[in-house]
């Protein structure tokens, strides 16, 4: 990374968060008032650049509202990318030629930072900014870390980072954007083995701890066990379901304040956790999100929601106008104590299109989520690794083991475990294959995070 760009791009991103912080004092009705403005904007600029959108908007009036817009999906935006973005240079097939060499947080035409989704979902997704966006990114991160209380200390903070570690990840090539010197950081991939991470993290002793709850889930294991020897002050996580099983694992060797942020590679800070862990905050500011059912219509505070619709209101490059997100979604009945005017989602409970549907005795079929098949796994304590693969009617899970593990012991705990939350649903006629392997190498994606479920026809 060039020294003297990141430089340039900190420097702009600093006094930017401090005026995305100044908005927590905003009124609901001045943060309403900022959307319309941005949206309007934002949809004046698609309909002049993009070739998509202006055919898909030709038949709109300019002053339309949010919810009268096209629902566009990353089938849709993939089959279109081409003319879906606003400079016409941009080519996915070179996007992607471009992917598949980065190593470093090189920029595409000297202007265009260009991630990557792992494609766990379906179809991977390809999203660009220019560096402009990506300054106000690093400036939505930069408020996050003031929700958290990172900010530039003497002596420097220690931070760990146990996560993705390709340039094809927003969230790694994030932090390397601002890791200018003002904290001690060490960063761990998620995909190393767990003795390698515990001798690194006992080395470091971070005050700050981030990663994704599952790694979270087997380092408090290994705390627990004594192998393990931090005690950070604070934790940190994102990226994936938190179950009860791992945040009570988590509590119970670190009494810590432990925030969550919300983020995805679309956009990527759409909220964070405040000091009073309601929820998570959402940065209307940034975005607009829309907590919806499957047919697009609102879902009340309260009541799950099905998916949700995000508009960014950053990016002008690539325009994503009320873009599908399938993650499930609670939207808080009641405000924040905080006083900030952001909207508050009080759970995420995962991604509907993870959603299996497994027979039952009276020839139809109950919709599993994958969190079942987790909460289950989690209260397995000799399990270090593991993937369950879905295939028609019969769930084969492959498990690596801790090294003084009693194997029948763990096999019979583990059929067990999922055989009781199978019944406990109504599920009949699946069986169980248990197998254990020395390594798992795919029980994680490229972002370390844990693939819990596989499913094939």
């Amino acid at each position: 990374m060039s020294t003297l760009r990141q430089l340039a791009d900190v420097a702009v991103a600093i006094p930017r968060s401090r005026k995305l912080l100044s908005h927590d004092g905003w009124s609901r009705e001045q943060l309403q008032e900022h959307q319309r403005a941005r949206l309007a904007e934002l949809i004046r600029h698609a309909k002049a650049h993009s070739p998509f959108y202006s055919k898909l908007y030709a038949d709109l009036d300019d002053d339309i509202s949010l919810d009268q817009l096209p629902v566009i999906d990353k089938a849709t935006l993939m089959d279109h990318f081409d003319d879906l973005v606003t400079d016409q240079r941009l080519r996915l097939a070179d996007l992607e030629t471009h992917l598949a060499g980065l190593t470093t947080d090189a920029l595409y035409l000297g202007t265009y930072r260009v991630v990557a989704t792992a494609g766990s979902t379906g179809r991977r997704g390809v999203f660009v900014a220019d560096r402009d966006e990506w300054r106000t990114f690093l400036a939505g991160l930069l408020r996050v870390n003031e929700y958290l209380g990172l900010r530039p200390h003497l002596p420097r903070r220690r931070v760990a980072t146990v996560a993705a570690a390709s340039s094809v990840h927003v969230t790694y090539r994030m932090s390397r954007s601002l890791d200018f010197g003002a904290h001690r950081v060490l960063r761990l991939d998620a995909t190393a083995p767990i003795d390698v991470l515990v001798q690194r993290l006992n080395a470091f002793r971070p005050e700050f701890l981030y990663s994704y709850p599952s790694v979270l889930g087997s380092l408090a294991t290994e705390r627990a066990a004594g192998r393990l020897r931090i005690d950070p002050t604070t934790i940190v996580s994102s990226g994936e379901t938190h179950t009860e099983e791992t945040v009570r694992a988590v509590h119970a060797v670190w009494d810590v304040p432990w925030y969550q942020i919300y983020g995805t590679t679309e956009v990527p800070m759409l909220g964070a956790h405040c000091s009073e862990h309601t929820g998570v905050h959402l940065f209307e500011d940034l975005a607009i999100v829309e907590v919806v059912d499957g047919n697009n219509r609102p879902v009340p505070a309260g009541q799950r929601g099905q998916r949700l619709l995000v508009t960014n209101l950053v990016n002008r490059t690539q325009p994503l106008i009320r873009y599908v997100v399938t993650d499930l979604a609670t939207a808080a009945a009641q405000p924040c104590p905080c006083g900030r005017p952001f909207a508050v989602l009080s759970a995420l409970d995962g991604r509907s299109d993870d959603v299996l549907h497994l027979p039952t005795a009276g020839g139809g079929d109950v919709a599993v989520h994958p969190l079942a098949l987790r909460s289950a796994m989690a209260t397995v304590a000799d399990l270090a690794q593991y993937r369950i693969l879905h295939e028609r009617t019969r769930l084969t899970v492959s498990a690596t083991l801790r090294a003084d593990a009693a194997p029948e012991l763990a096999v019979a705990d583990i059929t067990d475990r999922l055989r009781a939350k199978l019944d406990g649903l109504g599920v009949e006629g699946i069986q169980l294959d248990v197998r254990l392997v020395p390594r798992i190498e795919d029980g994680r994606d490229a972002a370390g995070k844990f693939r819990i479920i596989e499913s094939r026809p």
